[in-house]
């Protein structure tokens, strides 16, 4: 796509479609001013100047909203609009903003939302099996809010396959890193003066510019996952910058006092170390985090033994604990799951049975269970659908055993996806959509890859890339690549 154009260059060639456009934005203004207030109209008119933005630059604007969604905190202020039964931060206009983006984007410019994307269908048909059950939804506001939470990432990444090409690839990843430095900052500033989430079991939890600790310690992982691939990229320069950037990232994660996100960090480092055949930094780490955890890491040790000492309790169920009040609402999900086996209660419905069981609003912290509950056994089966072809994905280059100058970033997504699965587990990251957002970017990449790796020759094509025609010089560019590999004598 050339950056100097936009798609919608020749947009009023058609008169009929010249009417939507206008349409689009003064019919729901006028619907707000008349129903909802001013506070309504300026919401929907923020969310216009970033449609505006769009159509003028959709790269720069893209590459903008994965510079500012980190900040999502900051925007948001905590200061709600709008009405008992609906009201929104102006940090939550992030996800209606992408998904409507996404939907003129598509709609509009009449785009195939299919060609070249695996997971167009598989996530199709999981974001469409809630968006139905919203229809039997106990509580409607957080039935589209879950929903729009979970198709923003969907779409960003939907328009980023549509314009990417070899430029933006390193672009989007520029954009995360420079979308990091205030978040770093500012986390290091909360944990230098104490003024981090505290809230939780007396923890001075660091949360940065993301809602809570947990957000930022995913966020942090991801960053992790991308910073270590590269440190581990042959081709490199500036490394000792590289590796003070990582250093921070692993200062600032231990300062989450996130559990799962620990874990998830540790298993991208070992299996980022393995395949890049540096073996030594995992006996190197090993030696050093040990000596860290014996004279510094009583409050790490701390969080992980209490894990062990709730559940060998004799109250494994206790509320005051972050692991027997997820027991205890995990118990209670699975236990009413069989009342609505197929089909779930609909989008929102465990939030809303927190509410009956704590007395407030509470995300189940298990996004498995989460779907299973609210979608039925149909549409858990579509999210291990949504998991399968995520996997399948990234290990497509991996497995044919190529050079790492070729297959960094598809390491870079099966530890994120990796990770991804694993704080499912234990945490609300699929509703985290200001975390997710990145995972989906770096698959645009990665199918970005795959794409060109199978005009070369290098890997099987896929259906879904049967109609797409890569660029000449990146087939070209992976064709030499893949010549010089083979002209490389055996190893004995």
């Amino acid at each position: 796509m050339d950056v100097k154009s936009s798609p919608f260059a020749d947009f009023g060639s058609d008169p009929v479609r010249q009417l939507i456009l206008p349409a689009a934005a003064a019919v729901p203004l006028a619907l707000a001013l008349g129903f909802g207030g001013v506070n309504y109209m300026v919401a929907l008119a923020i969310v216009g100047v970033g449609a505006g933005l769009f159509l003028a630059n959709p790269r720069a604007f893209i590459l903008g909203f994965l510079m500012l969604i980190s900040l999502r905190n900051f925007i948001a202020g905590g200061e709600r609009m709008g009405t008992e039964g609906l009201n929104f931060d102006l940090g939550g206009l992030a996800n209606v903003l992408a998904t409507g983006i996404g939907i003129v984007y598509f709609l509009v410019l009449w785009k195939n939302p299919f060609k070249g994307r695996s997971l167009t269908l598989p996530y199709g048909v999981f974001l469409g099996l809630f968006a139905i059950s919203m229809f039997w939804a106990p509580d409607f506001r957080w039935a589209v809010r879950f929903v729009t939470r979970l198709a923003a990432p969907f779409f960003t990444y939907l328009i980023i396959s549509d314009m990417i090409d070899r430029k933006m690839v390193r672009q989007v990843i520029s954009a995360m890193y420079a979308s990091s430095v205030i978040p770093i900052v500012y986390g290091f500033f909360q944990w230098i003066t104490g003024t981090g989430n505290d809230v939780t079991e007396g923890y001075n939890r660091v949360n940065s510019s993301f809602f809570h600790p947990a957000h930022f310690s995913m966020y942090l992982t991801f960053l992790f996952c991308l910073a270590y691939a590269e440190f581990l990229d042959p081709r490199v320069k500036n490394r000792a910058l590289r590796l003070l950037y990582i250093v921070l990232l692993v200062a600032l994660e231990i300062s989450t006092y996130t559990r799962i996100s620990w874990l998830a960090m540790g298993l991208c480092f070992l299996y980022l170390s393995w395949v890049y055949g540096k073996r030594a930094y995992i006996f190197a780490a090993a030696a050093v985090g040990g000596v860290v955890l014996l004279g510094f890491g009583g409050g790490i040790l701390e969080r992980f033994t209490s894990v062990g000492d709730v559940l060998g309790s004799d109250n494994v169920y206790d509320l005051n604990s972050s692991v027997g009040w997820r027991l205890y609402f995990w118990d209670e999900i699975i236990r009413r799951f069989w009342d609505r086996p197929w089909f779930g209660f609909g989008a929102g419905s465990s939030v809303m049975l927190g509410v009956e069981i704590f007395g407030v609003e509470a995300a189940p912290h298990n996004g498995y269970l989460r779907v299973l509950y609210e979608t039925g056994i149909v549409g858990f089966l579509a999210f291990l659908w949504v998991l399968g072809v995520m996997f399948w994905q990234g290990f497509r280059m991996i497995q044919r055993r190529l050079d790492n100058r070729l297959t960094y970033i598809s390491h870079v997504y099966v530890t994120m996806t990796v990770t991804y699965a694993l704080l499912n587990l234990t945490d609300n990251i699929l509703e985290y959509y200001e975390v997710a957002i990145y995972q989906w970017a770096i698959l645009s990449l990665v199918e970005f890859n795959n794409l060109h790796a199978a005009r070369a020759g290098l890997i099987t094509e896929a259906g879904f890339e049967e109609e797409l025609e890569a660029e000449p010089e990146a087939v070209l560019e992976l064709s030499a690549t893949v010549s010089e590999i083979e002209a490389q004598p055996k190893a004995s």
